[in-house]
Formats: structure tokens, sequence, C-alpha cells
């Protein structure tokens, strides 16, 4: 109902402005340049789905799809729980951090590609979860391909997922090496649907092999994260190649290392509260050309905080309640990693693929020059449950969380049961 009420909300998303002038271009051209504007954007998933959905039903069909994405991603998430742990305490305490998550809440409200990366990402990490875990050899070839293949999709949308299908093949072909060709065809795979069949594709039609100039690609990000080195208005250095960025942040070695510790501290701390309640929903006050941006580089952590306390007392109040929630998810997800670490061999091979997922993706983010909290939307699912198992699975081995049984929710889903889990 906000989003009718509001129809400019569509657009206060990351770079969701950019998307609907892109979207606009499209639309106004006619066919002899059509083809130029597509393939000399930047990658396809950016906004090519958009504009299909733009043009049928506009604003409103878009939000309903990205809605009904988000609503498959929040079901899968639960049925790998489920099929993951065998606890339906793990696996329901995984349905409720979705359901929080401000990315979940956020994202399909709006004119991003957030939502759909997620989808590709959660159900390509869990193909691969669930081969590792205990899948037949027919099923582990059929599994491992489509996660490798949903992470190439993944990465036509966003490139922040381009070294997840490489991270990944390094730790199987360690922890499978009997089925290490599996491994290197399915990440030949992955690559082969993006980059290198997008590449192809542009040197045929516009003679260009790469992935297309774009306001956001690698050396837009690094003129970017220039600017912020040198105290300088964004945008203002326009483009800079890597060699001319590595020189600058040689000759300003602290100012990079603020830029960057503030990134982190924004990726991984931020519970995004203020974007979407005080920024998207409007109810924080926010002056006309305010940056919190600014005020991370400037006055860091507790500049933040001082400046969010001057805001009115609901927007406060929700930042205090989703800052707990985040904590909750946080603190889940190191339990998850610590026992891990002192199980050393014991632990589940799947714990490990989707560590290897979320640590691949939040770092493959920096390379953005700005990196804003929503770069790990799209490992959010992954959250849930690294942090519901942390929480609960103790509880699990122990035998006290109730077990669901196969007959509850098909033979078919739950045959393998829990890992280790006696019967209660």
């Amino acid at each position: 109902m906000f989003d009718v009420t509001d129809p400019a909300a569509v657009i206060r998303g990351d770079r969701a402005s950019d998307r609907l002038a892109k979207l606009n271009e499209l639309f106004a051209a006619s066919q002899h340049s059509l083809e130029g504007i597509i393939f000399n954007s930047g990658v396809p998933g950016d906004f090519l789905q958009h504009a299909i959905l733009y043009s049928i039903g506009g604003p409103y069909l878009l939000i309903g799809f990205q809605i009904a994405l988000q609503f498959i991603i929040l079901v899968t998430t639960f049925l790998a729980a489920v099929r993951l742990t065998g606890s339906a305490t793990v696996a329901v305490a995984t349905g409720f951090f979705v359901l929080v998550m401000p990315g979940a809440l956020l994202n399909p409200h709006l004119l991003v590609t957030e939502t759909w990366f997620t989808l590709l990402l959660t159900i390509g990490t869990f193909a691969i979860c669930q081969a590792v875990k205990d899948a037949s050899k027919r099923d582990f070839l059929v599994l491992i391909y489509i996660g490798f293949a949903s992470f190439g999709l993944a990465s036509s949308i966003r490139p922040q997922g381009l070294l997840v299908p490489l991270a990944l093949a390094a730790y199987l072909s360690i922890a499978r090496f009997s089925d290490r060709k599996t491994i290197l065809g399915a990440t030949v795979l992955a690559y082969a649907m993006f980059p290198i069949s997008w590449m192809t594709l542009r040197l045929l039609f516009v003679g260009d092999f790469g992935l297309g100039a774009s306001n956001a690609d690698l050396s837009t990000n690094l003129a970017l994260r220039a600017d912020r080195i040198l105290g300088l208005p964004l945008d203002t250095t326009g483009r800079m190649g890597p060699s001319a960025f590595l020189a600058l942040a040689a000759g300003h070695p602290l100012a990079t290392f603020n830029s960057v510790y503030t990134d982190a501290f924004n990726l991984i701390l931020n519970p995004g509260a203020n974007h979407l309640f005080g920024y998207y929903l409007g109810l924080g006050e926010t002056p006309d050309g305010f940056s919190w941006l600014r005020i991370r580089d400037e006055a860091g952590v507790f500049g933040v905080i001082a400046e969010l306390l001057r805001r009115n007392l609901a927007l406060v109040a929700l930042f205090v309640t989703w800052t707990a929630i985040h904590a909750v998810v946080i603190l889940g997800v190191c339990k998850t990693v610590l026992s891990n670490l002192r199980a050393n061999y014991r632990t589940p091979s799947w714990v490990w693929v989707a560590l290897i997922v979320v640590a691949t993706t939040a770092a493959s983010g920096f390379v953005a020059g700005l990196v804003r909290w929503n770069l790990r939307a799209g490992v959010e699912p992954l959250l849930a449950l690294l942090a519901a198992y942390g929480w609960f699975s103790n509880e699990t081995a122990f035998g006290s969380a109730r077990k669901i049984e196969p007959r509850k929710l098909g033979d078919a889903l739950l045959s393998d049961g829990a890992e280790n889990v006696p019967n209660p």
C-alpha cells in the first residue's frame, strides 16, 4: 500500500534513479540504436529484466514480481534449513531471521537488482550444500551443475558474485577430490554463462571484448573511492584505472585505510534501519544534501550514532530494535564459525560451503567505491541459516530440539534427516 501512496519510493535504492533513466532511454530508443544501448550499458542483469516488466505493467508489476521472488527465497531457505539440519527449531528461526532482514523487507519494493541476485545466489548455494551433505553420485553431479549455473546467472546481475564459483571450486576440489572433474566442468559452465558469453556477444555486436562501461564498473568505483580518499565531492574524478588508483592509495595510506575501515563497519554492523525506515518510509528527518557517508568518513562510528540521536524518537526506536536483531544474527554466525573451528574435520561440509559464499561475496563488495550495508543483502538467507544454526545446533545435538519427521513434509524432502542427531 505504501508503494501506491508514494510512487517515488521505488527509486529510493542504490542507483535506482540511474536505472530508471536507463529504462526510459531503452523505451525511447529506435530499433537501430537499441542494440548499442543494450550492449554498452554494463552487465545485462543490471536492467534488462526490469525493462521487460516495466514495459508490460510499470513499477507495480515489477514490485509484485520481486515480492514473489522474495517469497521464493524465504521458502527455499526454510526448506534448505529443514533438509540440512533436520531441526524444526533451526528452520523456524531461519525463517524468522529472513523475514526481518532489512534487505528482504526493502529490496523487493525498489528498482534494484538485489532480490534477483539473492534468489540465484541462494539457490546455487543450497544446491551445493545439499550435494556435499549426502547426495548420491548422480544427484551430486546434477546439484553441482545447478549450483554453479545459478552462480553464473547471479554474476550476470551483479558481478559481485564472480569469485564465488572459483572459491567454491577450490574448496570442493580438496573436500571432494574424487569429483574434481565434475567440479571443474561445473566451474567452466558458470563462467561460460557469464562473463564469457556476454563478452563474446559484445565482441560480435559492438566489437569490444569486455563487460561494457557503466556507472557501476570498476573504473567508476575506483574513482569514487579516490574521491573519498582525497576528500573531494563524489563523482569529481569520474573514472580511474587500477594503476592510477594504486599509486594514489600508496600516496595516501591512512586515508585509504579509513575509507576501507568505515566501509567494513558499514557492511558488517549497519543494521539497515536508516535506509529502510528513514529514507524509504520517510520516518527520519533528513535535511537536503545530508550524507551518512560523509558522516562516516569524517566522524566515524560515534559521529553516526550522535547524528542518529538527533532524529525523531520513532526512527531511534526502530534503529535500536533492528540493531538488536542484527546483533543476534551476527553473534549467531560467529558462534557457528567458532564451533566449526573447534570441531575441525567434524564440521558439516555444507556449513563451510555457506561460509565460503558469504565471505567471498562480502570481500568482493569492497571493489565498490561506496560499500553500503545492502551489499550483504545477497547473502542474507545464508546469514539467517548460519545464525540459527549457531544458536540452536547445540540444542539439536543434545536431542532437545524437535526433529521434523519425514512424513510431515514428504519422504523425498526429508529422507536424510539430521546429521548426527539422535532421535528424541
